[in-house]
């Protein structure tokens, strides 16, 4: 239990969900007893992803309205460069592939 199964195996889906619940409340647990710096550092962190990914939608929107759509790889390296969190997503393999191809606009 609160290991994920073998690389190799076939997970039952129930499993996994109870594997899933287990660390959100873990999480929810180590937030909840984390120090008010530490609170304050996780508050400013996210506030900053959010104003990081909202100037360069609007930078990459602009653009497209001005010089038309680029290839549809390049506007998707730029969505995932955009939506990328740092370490903190690295470190989560379920994080929503931020972390994946070339961070490069």
């Amino acid at each position: 239990l609160g290991e994920p199964p073998p690389a190799g195996t076939v997970a039952d889906p129930v499993v996994m969900a109870f594997l899933r619940r287990q660390r959100r409340l873990e999480e929810q647990n180590r937030r909840r007893e984390a120090s008010l710096a530490q609170r304050l550092h996780r508050f400013l962190r996210k506030k900053f992803y959010l104003f990081r990914r909202s100037a360069l939608m609007t930078c990459i929107s602009l653009r497209n309205l001005a010089l038309g759509r680029p290839p549809l790889q390049q506007l998707a390296q730029e969505v995932a460069f955009a939506n990328w969190r740092g370490e903190e997503e690295e470190a989560r393999p379920e994080g929503g592939g931020g972390g994946q191809g070339d961070p490069e606009l």
